[in-house]
């Protein structure tokens, strides 16, 4: 059961951004095959890894020194404080530069075929080497990035779709305007996202011209048909002798007297 719509405010441009950004996943996931998307989370969770590693540090620290005083704690002090500070350093730079607003990174189901540079040992059949090359299947990665202008309702989304050798298909930024996809009351129109979406990455174009060309292409479905067996057991006397009787009014009772013999004089 999905979750109802949101209500965002108007005059937020970062609530806005968020509702926009929340809505990508769930479309690009959803897609039909063999153009649906596999989300990674390597990003998040080293992110995640960094803070709570921090976090962690900095909670012992002071279970430690709250229990044991500071005598006994002063020698570890100085080290998990530089390891706090290391901490919280890689975390920064890993959010505004290597993550630096993504919103999401997935690769395509399916994949494209590249060829390695790995051989296998060659076979020998009848004085001929054969040489056996590995083909292996490596998805294309979409990585999206979205950003906003402080007091300006236009959502910039940065779009890097690449080929497993490095071969960049798609990177373009493109822009829209919240009003695109927002309606008056503040509700998201998720329909009207996907179509300027669809408009702007190629391949999500492709994918949603073939989903309607399936659901155009699909045959209606055909009214149900009875088969003999049911036909015959409709059309059975017993069943028609009940419904007949069912049907007819009940028989009412005669109300005629027979009259008395007449006595012999």
């Amino acid at each position: 059961m999905s979750s109802p719509a949101q209500k965002v405010s108007l005059y937020s441009v970062n609530d806005l951004k968020n509702a926009t950004d929340d809505a990508l996943a769930p479309y690009l996931t959803t897609l039909p095959k063999p153009y649906t998307f596999k989300q990674q989370h390597y990003t998040t969770n080293i992110r995640l890894i960094l803070g709570y590693t921090a976090v962690i540090i900095a909670g012992v620290l002071f279970y430690a020194d709250y229990k044991l005083g500071w005598d006994a704690t002063k020698a570890y002090t100085g080290p998990a404080c530089l390891a706090y500070f290391v901490l919280n350093s890689a975390l920064t730079y890993w959010i505004w530069a290597v993550e630096a607003g993504t919103v999401f990174v997935g690769t395509r189901e399916g994949g494209q075929k590249v060829r390695t540079n790995a051989q296998y040992p060659l076979i020998q059949l009848h004085s001929a080497c054969l040489v056996l090359m590995l083909t292996k299947v490596t998805p294309p990665q979409l990585r999206l990035r979205s950003s906003t202008q402080k007091y300006k309702p236009t959502y910039k989304l940065k779009v890097t779709y690449e080929a497993p050798s490095g071969k960049k298909w798609e990177d373009k930024e493109v822009e829209g305007s919240f009003t695109q996809w927002f309606n008056t009351y503040g509700y998201l129109q998720k329909k009207e996202l996907y179509s300027w979406l669809a408009e702007n990455i190629e391949v999500l174009g492709v994918a949603q011209k073939e989903g309607k060309a399936k659901i155009e292409a699909a045959p209606a479905p055909s009214a149900a048909t009875i088969d003999d067996a049911t036909l015959a057991a409709i059309s059975s006397p017993e069943i028609m002798s009940f419904s007949s009787s069912a049907d007819a009014s009940p028989a009412t009772p005669s109300t005629t007297k027979k009259g008395r013999p007449k006595k012999k004089t």
